[in-house]
């Protein structure tokens, strides 16, 4: 990441910035009127232009520059400090290939005359940082714009950086007997596409080498080492579309608690580093000692990373003789990623894998509700099948 210090921010912004081909988005507090119709006249060629900034009088003349220009390339996110928040971060993505971020504004003033501080992509994974950065910030705070009820009952919502939905598993237009509930939850995840080489001792040296995929979540922070999101994450390329919510299904958000990609980089690292800290011999003439590979956080390159809301739908179903399910499909394969069950005598719901199947009744039952019967060849049984053995 390069670093710039001075009075001609704008030398560093615009020299790529005007000529934008596919899209320019910013994130200003203040925004001059002459900036504004600059980007209205952009958006009119066809270019993506997405803009997040606040609802101050300094910029009452660029809203309403905006305002008029009803052009469907041209989305801006007015935020309310009252309502919503103050936005005080500066960042500037164009073609996704170029990517600032710092403490300039969109202003004359900011561009030319104060001394501002930017720091400045000089690769891909830098920019993928900083896009991913805005891509957070315009999908936090136009959620917050809308109610849970607009988010849940027959409204137009725009995902952004999300796996598109397969329309095979479209399940909002599906209304069979035996489906009780219906819900579609976006679940953050930041991912690292990973590589490394080293080598360590000498006569002759040993090489350490990887390469891999980590997800991470976003609510849990927790490692996903679950090959099926993995690969639905990896395989598929994230799309901004919007999505018709219905009343027959709801529609659920869950907010990511890593408050940031460098958060999520760290986490990664970390995880990286421990699961290839291993034990090696190393000969040195006739003797062999005991040596620790650790690798260096320098040496791990991240090929690929970024933000994704994963679609997974969550599909209740109820069988003939009342027992009830619920299938998890992953939205954008349609695959099936796993099940919960009812335990039928608790009522609490549970993995299936992690269910118990009764020796006589065969029943899937919570490992709450099972007893083990006998001294020597023991039995799992479920609650009613016990008291009966007794």
């Amino acid at each position: 990441m390069k670093t710039y210090s001075g009075s001609n921010a704008g030398s560093q912004i615009e020299r790529f910035l005007w000529d934008a081909r596919e899209s320019v988005w910013i994130i200003s507090p203040w925004i001059g009127k002459n900036y504004a119709e600059r980007l209205a006249l952009l958006s009119q060629k066809g270019i993506e232009v997405r803009i997040v900034t606040s609802n101050v009088d300094y910029n009452g003349e660029s809203l309403e520059v905006f305002r008029v220009s009803e052009n469907p390339n041209l989305m801006v996110l007015v935020l309310d400090e009252e309502k919503v928040a103050f936005i005080h971060s500066k960042i500037y993505v164009v073609d996704k290939r170029h990517a600032i971020s710092g403490s300039a504004n969109f202003t004359y003033s900011g561009l030319n005359k104060n001394v501002e501080s930017l720091s400045i992509a000089e690769n891909e994974d830098e920019v993928r940082r900083i896009e991913t950065d805005f891509m957070r910030v315009w999908m936090d705070f136009e959620r917050k714009r809308m109610s849970n009820e607009e988010l849940s009952n027959g409204a137009s919502h725009l995902i952004k950086n999300a796996l598109p939905l397969n329309s095979s598993t479209n399940y909002g237009e599906i209304d069979y007997n035996d489906v009780k509930d219906k819900e579609l939850i976006y679940h953050p995840y930041y991912f690292f596409e990973f590589s490394f080489r080293a080598s360590a001792g000498k006569s002759p040296p040993i090489l350490f080498e990887n390469s891999g995929f980590v997800v991470i979540d976003g609510v849990t922070r927790q490692i996903i080492t679950d090959d099926v999101l993995a690969g639905e994450i990896n395989n598929h390329s994230r799309e901004d579309y919007f999505l018709k919510t219905e009343k027959r299904y709801r529609l659920t958000f869950h907010e990511p608690k890593i408050s940031d990609f460098k958060e999520a980089r760290e986490l990664a690292l970390n995880y990286i580093i421990n699961q290839n800290t291993r034990h090696y011999r190393q000969n040195y003439g006739s003797r062999s000692y005991d040596r620790i590979f650790v690798p260096y956080r320098n040496i791990i390159r991240f090929i690929k990373s970024g933000f994704v809301q994963v679609p997974i739908w969550y599909i209740e179903r109820q069988e003939p003789d009342g027992r009830k399910h619920q299938d998890i499909i992953l939205g954008s394969s349609g695959k099936k990623w796993n099940e919960l069950i009812y335990c039928p005598e608790c009522q609490k719901k549970i993995w299936i894998n992690l269910a118990v199947k009764c020796k006589l009744c065969g029943k899937l039952v919570c490992p709450d509700c099972i007893n083990e019967v006998g001294l020597i060849f023991k039995k799992k049984l479920c609650t009613p099948c016990f008291s009966k053995s007794q």
